[in-house]
């Protein structure tokens, strides 16, 4: 009995306990934002301004502990941290906006195929090697996400959908960024950077959509960007002790985390066609993961 209690400390395992924790993290601030975009808690506050004080108030938080250990403000790869920063920024604006227009079941599967396009686009910019496996993987997961955008013999479908996968698109480039970056840069300060850079950027659209929030939106505004920021420490500390192939696989735990507390707080469940898209988008991802993990072993 007390040998079935002993915990084992093995990197793998906490990687394992560090991504669903991450998994939770980002279900949990994708609710809370969705909560935010509706009218709640009030009017409803712009997807604009919750990525903006999402990325403000991590980058808020990281700063005292960046000045209190003295962390090195400068760095090398200007051009690539912007890149990597405009573009998880774009990502995350469409997710917001997507998940107060479609389901957010559907809008996190969709999410999901941001690891296909990441191999997609490390053909050219990493010049990988990507064999029919990895290839057929790729295309289920994509059929599953053009399920989810619902066409109809009449050629219409569902643009909020299909704008979640520009989103996907977008966050797919950012992840050869971070793959970059994480060779060069502490993972640390990639964070304070990234934060920085997207709270900069997002500042420009304050004057067109920026609303005074009332006292429970503004905690709420908080919340939001302690759960990504926790989510991201997480993951960051997951990749940083396995394989990404080892660790995806469980990240696909944040679309349960999703549905239930969707279920919870908005007593919404998703029909077949959201099911079926999202089976096929995870077993998909799960065929290109798996097969990663066999050519690192």
């Amino acid at each position: 009995m007390i040998r079935f209690f002993k915990f084992n400390y093995s990197p793998l395992r906490i990687s394992i306990i560090f991504i669903i924790f991450a998994s939770l993290a980002f279900a949990s601030g994708s609710i809370i934002a969705k909560i935010l975009g509706s009218n709640i808690l009030g009017e409803g506050v712009n997807p604009l301004q919750i990525a903006h004080t999402r990325f403000t108030f991590a980058f808020l938080i990281l700063l005292p502990i960046a000045v209190f250990f003295k962390i090195n403000f400068k760095f090398q790869f200007f051009k690539i941290h912007l890149l990597r920063s405009s573009l998880g920024l774009l990502g995350i604006i469409i997710w917001f906006t997507a998940i107060l227009n479609i389901p957010i079941s559907d809008a996190t599967a969709i999410n999901f195929l941001n690891p296909i396009f990441a191999m997609l686009f490390a053909i050219y910019f990493l010049k990988e090697k990507i064999g029919i496996i990895r290839w057929s993987g790729a295309i289920f997961s994509f059929l599953g996400g053009l399920l989810l955008i619902r066409p109809n013999l009449n050629f219409d479908f569902n643009p909020y959908a299909l704008l979640c996968i520009f989103g996907a698109i977008s966050m797919g480039f950012e992840i050869i960024c971070i793959k970059y970056l994480s060779n060069k840069e502490d993972l640390f300060r990639i964070l304070l950077i990234n934060n920085a850079i997207a709270s900069i950027i997002c500042s420009l659209s304050l004057p067109f959509i920026f609303k005074m929030p009332n006292i429970n939106e503004l905690l709420t505004l908080i919340a939001v960007a302690v759960c990504f920021l926790l989510g991201q420490i997480f993951f960051l500390n997951s990749m940083k002790r396995a394989d990404a192939s080892f660790v995806m696989p469980f990240f696909y735990s944040t679309l349960i985390f999703v549905v239930i507390l969707d279920f919870l707080i908005f007593s919404y469940i998703p029909d077949w066609v959201s099911f079926l898209g999202c089976f096929i988008i995870i077993v998909g991802a799960l065929i290109v993961s798996l097969k990663d993990r066999e050519n690192n072993y």
